[in-house]
């Protein structure tokens, strides 16, 4: 009786171990997200190329849509886009609205405390758009006296706004989107306009007689996953699905297909801002 006893106490361990094991052990990438089965992924889709609404279709389409859909095939999940305004995006992460931001967020030093990311998969940093042929702008002190336009509260108006600090005096444009940013400089409004650099290489193909990438630039801020403070489970499953789609090259030609180039390889991870 006593043998048996043991006997039954010890399946009873082994099966609860199993349990526990099935349950609440190894966990999979579908239970680390708001919706089971879902990637929620919050974007503002109006900063081509990275996403933006295609006239044709109506789709979301863009850099950071493609990956974010290659990255959603890699943890076996549905990947579901959120539109949302860029000055209530990381609010929207913190209130967990969606998963994580895909919509061209640059690494900085002020929002590194702040949020998880996966290490950098496009190089960028605030490069100064002029119109073809001026070359009055050659460094960030030549802004001196100019109009400057930016996307509000973007990395580009935080550059702009540290860089008059110091002392180069110039009038800060604010505009709602990029897009009024690059037609208020079309129109004559403001002498320059301060953006990521993917955004400068894809109106500047688009629109070479209106628009050129000066030779001066303000920072570096590589563009990564943003994900909610504390949730590294996600961060550690979205950096595992990153890597292999870098390994796999498709990174590279989503670049290469929105950018014409690939800014995915050897990436200044130094932030300067």
């Amino acid at each position: 009786m006593k043998k048996f006893a043991i006997l039954f106490v010890t399946l009873l361990l082994l099966v609860s171990l199993l349990a526990g094991c099935g349950g609440g052990g190894a966990t999979t990438s579908k239970d680390l997200t708001i919706t089971p089965g879902k990637l929620t992924i919050g974007t503002e889709p109006a900063y081509p190329p990275m996403e933006f609404i295609d006239e044709q279709t109506g789709e979301t389409v863009g850099f950071d849509i493609d990956l974010a859909k290659a990255l959603a095939e890699e943890l076996g999940l549905e990947v579901v886009f959120v539109p949302v305004a860029w000055d209530g995006i990381f609010i929207g992460l913190d209130t967990e609205k969606y998963d994580a931001i895909m919509s061209s967020v640059s690494m900085t030093n002020e929002r590194l405390p702040n949020f998880e990311f996966t290490t950098p998969y496009l190089a960028n940093g605030q490069v100064i758009v002029v119109k073809p042929g001026d070359q009055s702008v050659k460094t960030p002190a030549d802004l001196e006296g100019k109009k400057v336009g930016v996307q509000f509260q973007t990395t580009s108006d935080i550059a702009c706004q540290k860089h008059m600090a110091s002392g180069v005096n110039f009038e800060l444009i604010q505009y709602d989107s990029v897009d009024l940013a690059f037609l208020a400089m079309r129109s004559g409004n403001v002498n320059t306009i301060v953006v990521d650099m993917a955004v400068a290489i894809d109106y500047v193909g688009k629109y070479p007689d209106l628009y050129e990438i000066s030779s001066a630039s303000l920072t570096n801020e590589p563009i990564s996953i943003c994900i909610k403070k504390g949730n590294t489970a996600l961060k550690d499953e979205m950096q595992k699905a990153l890597d292999a789609v870098i390994e796999d090259g498709k990174l590279s030609e989503i670049s290469v297909k929105w950018l014409k180039a690939d800014y995915t390889q050897n990436i200044d991870t130094e932030l300067r801002e």
